[in-house]
């Protein structure tokens, strides 16, 4: 297997790494899962496309945009189309929280890249509910 390189996106602002813990499918907030869902098929699409996604302040936290540019959206993609394929869709995994009750989600989808591999697309909120971080990577189960 190829040797993932540092400018796969993985970003995350402002954000301490607690403890986390999985949330039951039955305490989800539907409507933090919808905008999650659809803000990471937007960004993925936009970026198959040959394109970026620009954020908004109501989407994200400013130092998110300010770190999530068109060039970092543009070379991440191509490096990760040329490693496993271009991006085909993804789907809602599960939702973790930090376990000491303090602000964030993470959000993990199950992505599928023409390739076969499943890579995690990680959809990170803050406690404003505004993106924060996001990651994709190869696939592991645990979190």
């Amino acid at each position: 297997m190829k040797t993932l390189l540092p400018v796969i996106i993985s970003i995350v602002v402002g954000c301490q790494a607690p403890t986390f813990e999985k949330v039951s499918s039955s305490n989800i907030e539907q409507s933090r899962l919808e905008f999650a869902k659809r803000l990471t098929e937007k960004i993925m699409i936009a970026m198959s496309n040959g394109n970026y996604y620009k954020l908004t302040s109501r989407e994200a936290s400013s130092k998110m945009i300010g770190v999530f540019t068109e060039k970092l959206q543009k070379q991440s993609y191509k490096q990760i189309r040329g490693m496993f394929g271009a991006y085909k869709g993804h789907k809602f995994h599960e939702l973790w929280k930090p376990e000491d009750g303090s602000p964030g989600e993470i959000y993990r989808f199950r992505g599928q890249f023409k390739s076969g591999v499943e890579m995690e697309i990680r959809t990170v909120l803050d406690g404003n509910g505004k993106l924060a971080g996001f990651f994709i990577r190869p696939w592991r189960d645990e979190i």
